[in-house]
């Protein structure tokens, strides 16, 4: 049994606790474009100085600094993205393009309305402010040879794609996707496409977690499974999803009644218990666990809004941990409050939330842990820390992890 009152303990400790315990999984090597969307398993550094040149930042003319002064200028040479740079000659100036190689010598590039253009000649009718470097970009100025461009435990988004590419990184070697399964314990539970009596429910936890974590690639949901609450059954299946996976979630039989055999059922199959119940709401009644090789495990409530929100808040700790990501917990956004809010002096609080365009939310009242019409007519929710007063800005996290 979990303890009652103020004797729960804080999710967000435990949560760390049970990813100290945690290893990340095993590394791969992919080929750069099936990458994306993974974690990054090492390093990365750069190949080369970016840029490897002198490069212009404009279009327009590349010049000496004592050839700034008004008169005309004659055009001796061109410089073009994707060739190298030509010489400085005698006293003429450079045309240059955007991105390409600024020559030898060159101290600035003036800005073709700037100044009045010939196809031989520049005209400088006005004195100029320009500035030594002004609209070059000097070798070297974004990284130097060697240095980190990336960290192990990035998450390849499109921006270090784009890094990855740029230095040449070919086959890039990450984690593999973490292996989920997820268990649904309970009686009361009916397929979706059936009518269900009325001390009967449709199952909804499968489809809420799938799109809370199928968009990640570094998360591989492998299946879904409801079982009836029998604790010969919940073990057996926990065993078998133990077999394959690196985390088993399950939802339902986490309480304290007579026929919540999870707790027993995670015994049962090796596992250690990290906590058992947490100082939050939604969520009271969550349990931690490692599994007999290091998986995690964590038995969540059965009602709907718990599952929503310990998946999302609490599971994905570990599974980020799991995942060898550097940043396991990272911060969400902040959001002030609309409307009435209440805060608890010992327990974290999880409402569900709109988000309004003023980039502000507003709590939506749910009528208790499986409201799902309310947290459907959301966007989230925030985070509200135990204390006497509610804080002027507090978290926001979607119900989907991105």
């Amino acid at each position: 049994m979990y303890p009652s009152g103020s004797k729960l303990a804080d999710p967000l400790a435990s949560l760390m606790r049970l990813a100290d315990r945690l290893a990340p999984v095993p590394e791969s090597i992919v080929r750069l474009n099936d990458a994306g969307g993974l974690v990054l398993a090492t390093d990365v550094r750069a190949d080369r100085d970016h840029p490897p040149v002198d490069v212009s930042a404009v279009d327009g003319y590349a010049l000496r600094m004592e050839q700034a002064g008004v008169g005309s200028k004659s055009i001796t040479a061109e410089s073009r993205i994707g060739t190298a740079a030509p010489p400085m000659a005698g006293d003429g100036v450079v045309k240059i393009a955007t991105g390409a190689a600024v020559p030898l010598g060159a101290e600035a590039v003036v800005r073709r309305e700037e100044v009045r253009e010939h196809p031989d000649r520049i005209d400088i009718t006005r004195p100029l402010s320009l500035k030594p470097d002004q609209d070059i970009r000097r070798r070297g100025t974004n990284i130097r040879a060697g240095e980190r461009v990336l960290a192990a435990g990035a998450l390849l988004g499109p921006s270090q794609m784009a890094a990855l590419a740029a230095m040449g990184v070919s086959q890039v070697r990450v984690r593999r996707p973490v292996r989920v399964a997820m268990i649904v314990t309970g009686d009361e539970l009916v397929d979706v496409d059936r009518d269900p009596q009325p001390y009967q429910i449709r199952e909804s936890h499968s489809p809420a977690v799938r799109c809370a974590l199928g968009a990640n690639r570094w998360i591989d949901l492998v299946e879904t499974t409801v079982v009836r609450d029998d604790f010969a059954l919940i073990v057996a299946k926990l065993a078998e999803d133990l077999a394959g996976c690196d985390a088993v979630l399950l939802s339902g039989g986490v309480s304290m009644g007579d026929r919540d055999f999870v707790p027993d059922a995670v015994r049962q199959t090796g596992g250690e218990i990290v906590f058992h119940g947490l100082a939050l709401r939604p969520g009271r009644p969550t349990l931690g666990a490692v599994g007999p090789r290091g998986q995690a495990v964590l038995g969540l409530p059965g009602n709907p809004l718990s599952v929503l929100v310990t998946v999302r808040r609490l599971a994905a700790i570990a599974l980020r941990k799991l995942a060898g990501m550097a940043e396991i917990d990272p911060p969400a956004p902040r959001v002030s409050l609309q409307g009435t809010a209440t805060v608890h002096p010992e327990f974290r609080l999880f409402p569900p939330a709109l988000l309004t365009l003023e980039g502000s939310a507003r709590i939506v009242p749910a009528r208790n842990s499986g409201d799902l019409i309310a947290a459907a007519q959301t966007d989230g929710f925030v985070e509200i820390p135990p204390g006497d007063s509610v804080p002027s800005l507090v978290s926001f996290y979607s119900w989907a992890l991105t």
